[in-house]
């Protein structure tokens, strides 16, 4: 191997785990998982851990910058028991400022139980 491996702060891959406990969340409905993930992340991948949330019900997860573009992260139905890890193209935090992570329930039934995203990100720099 001619290049060694980075042993600083910046460029490790990390997973930051969010557990969110919907209490019968609305068909359309919205909730902000996570704010403000700094400028300098750059998110790599999504793992999910969804049990069955309810009948007709889908959620989908988005990261959602400053200017409210919102960038979808992952799409998955909830009418059962589900797990799964999605590599994404690298989304990189930067000139349009912080970014929150925005659940929506997408069925058109309401979803009650509890969800574990897990952002796979490193920490580039800004």
């Amino acid at each position: 191997m001619k290049k060694p491996f980075y042993k600083g702060a910046q460029g490790n891959f990390s997973l930051h785990t969010i557990t969110v406990a919907l209490v019968a969340l609305a068909a359309g409905a919205k909730q902000t998982i996570e704010e403000m993930l700094p400028i300098g992340t750059e998110i790599v991948g999504i793992r999910h851990i969804t049990p069955n949330l309810g009948a007709l019900t889908a959620i989908k997860i988005e990261a959602v910058d400053a200017a409210s573009t919102a960038t979808e992260l992952l799409t998955v139905a909830t009418t059962a028991a589900d797990t799964g890890v999605t590599p994404l193209k690298r989304l990189y935090i930067g000139d349009t400022g912080p970014s929150d992570i925005v659940l929506t329930n997408t069925g058109t039934g309401a979803a009650t139980g509890e969800v574990q995203i897990e952002l796979e990100y490193r920490f580039k720099g800004y």
